[in-house]
C-alpha cells in the first residue's frame, strides 16, 4: 500500500490552503471597489499557506525517518483541523444567536494556516524528543551490554589466568607464562574494543573490512589446551566481512560455547565459507545438542547463555543473521551469516594468525 511521504502531505496541505485563499480573494476583487482589502487578506492567509508549503520542503531535509515525517504530517493536519474546528464553532454560535457573519471564509483560512504551522512545530519537536528519548534508551542498553560483555569475557580470561597461575609448573605441556600473557592481552584488547562495540550497537560505528577466516584461526589457536578437545578448522581465505573489533567476540563466544558444552575429549569443527555476497561462519560440536524447543530462547535476555546473547547482538549490529541447527557431528551447529565486505584487499587480519588445521584444546575458556 502506497503511503505518501510526510513532507509531501504537509506541502500539499499548504498548497490547498493557498489555492482556496487565492480563489476566495480573487472572487472578492469583483465585489469590492477597493482591492487593498482582499490583497492584504491574501497576504495574511496566503502567507501562512506559503509558510506551510515551505515547512514541508524543509521537513524533507530534516533527516527524519519516514515514520517521523508521517507523524509530523499527522500533527500538521490535526493542528489545521483543530484550529478550523475552534473558529468554525465560534461562527456557528454567532449564526445560532442570529448575529451577522461577515466573510467567514477569511478567518477559517487564517486559522487553517496558523493551525497547520503550529502543528508542524509541535510535531517536529515531538518527533525529535521521542528520537532523543529512544536514543538515550539505546545508549543505556549499549552500556549495559558492554558491561555484560566485559564481565562475561573477562571473567573467563581471568579464570584461565588464575587456573594456570595455581598450576604453576604442573601445567603439563602448556607454558603457564605464555597462557597467562596471552589471556591478559586478550583482556586488554577487549577493553580497547568496547568503545567500537558500543558504537556498533548504536549504529554509530563505521564498519570496516575484517578477515573472518583469520579471526577464526586466531581464536582457535588461543583456545585453552588443558583438556583433550580437538578443534578442526576449514576456512576459505580471505573472507572479508564488514564489522568492528567485536568480531572476535562473536567467534570466541561461539567456539567457547561449543567447547564448554561438548565436554572433554570432544570434537569441535570451525568452518568459514566465503560467497560472492555473504560469508558464513559455522561452529559445530559432537555434544548433546540443543532441543528445537529451546533454540528460540537461546539469545533472550536472562538466559544463562550470556555469550550467545553477546553474539546475537553483535551479529545484528553487523547486519547479519544467526541460526541454530543439528550438526553432522551429532551435536549443535551455530551458523552466522554476515554481508561480505566490498574490499577484499584491505581486510584487517589479527596480528598472529596460525596455520594449524587442528589443535588439541581444553573444554573451558
Amino acid at each position: 500500500m502506497y503511503r505518501p511521504r510526510g513532507h509531501l502531505v504537509v506541502s500539499a496541505l499548504g498548497a490547498a490552503i493557498l489555492l482556496a485563499a487565492v480563489v476566495h480573494h480573487w472572487s472578492e476583487l469583483g465585489a469590492v471597489r477597493d482591492s487593498t482589502g482582499p490583497i492584504l487578506a491574501l497576504a495574511l492567509d496566503g502567507g501562512l499557506a506559503l509558510a506551510v508549503v515551505y515547512a514541508g520542503r524543509r521537513l524533507s531535509r530534516a533527516g527524519l525517518p519516514r515514520c517521523g515525517e508521517r507523524r509530523v504530517a499527522r500533527w500538521t493536519v490535526a493542528g489545521a483541523l483543530t484550529a478550523l474546528g475552534a473558529i468554525g464553532a465560534t461562527l456557528l454560535v454567532r449564526a445560532f444567536e442570529g448575529r451577522p457573519l461577515v466573510e467567514p471564509a477569511f478567518p477559517l483560512l487564517v486559522s487553517a494556516g496558523a493551525g497547520a504551522l503550529a502543528g508542524i512545530v509541535a510535531g517536529y519537536y515531538a518527533v525529535r524528543q521521542a528520537s532523543e528519548a529512544r536514543r538515550a534508551r539505546e545508549a543505556t542498553r549499549a552500556v549495559s551490554f558492554v558491561n555484560h560483555l566485559l564481565r562475561h569475557d573477562l571473567r573467563n580470561d581471568f579464570a584461565t589466568i588464575r587456573g594456570y597461575a595455581d598450576l604453576g609448573d604442573d601445567a603439563g605441556d602448556a607454558d603457564p607464562r605464555t597462557v597467562i600473557s596471552r589471556k591478559a592481552q586478550e583482556g586488554l584488547d577487549l577493553i580497547e574494543a568496547t568503545s567500537g562495540i558500543a558504537d556498533a550497537l548504536l549504529g554509530d560505528a563505521t564498519l570496516r573490512p575484517m578477515d573472518l577466516a583469520s579471526t577464526a584461526r586466531s581464536v582457535v589457536d588461543d583456545v585453552d589446551r588443558a583438556q583433550g578437545v580437538t578443534v578442526e578448522v576449514d576456512l576459505d581465505e580471505p573472507a572479508p566481512v564488514a564489522a568492528t573489533d567485536g568480531l572476535r567476540s562473536v567467534v570466541d563466544n561461539l567456539v567457547e560455547n561449543a567447547v564448554e558444552h561438548a565436554g572433554p575429549n570432544a570434537l569441535v569443527r570451525v568452518a568459514v565459507r566465503a560467497g560472492p555476497e555473504t560469508v558464513t561462519l559455522s561452529v559445530a560440536d559432537d555434544g548433546p545438542g540443543i532441543p528445537p524447543e529451546r533454540r528460540d530462547a537461546l539469545f533472550d535476555a536472562g538466559d544463562d547463555t550470556g555469550g550467545l546473547q553477546i553474539v546475537d547482538a553483535l551479529v545484528d549490529a553487523y547486519g547479519g543473521e544467526i541460526a541454530v541447527a543439528d550438526s553432522d557431528l551429532g551435536g549443535a551447529l551455530f551458523e552466522v551469516t554476515l554481508p561480505r565486505a566490498e574490499s577484499t584487499g584491505t581486510a584487517d587480519r589479527p596480528s598472529t594468525p596460525t596455520a594449524a588445521p587442528a589443535v588439541s584444546t581444553g573444554s573451558d575458556t
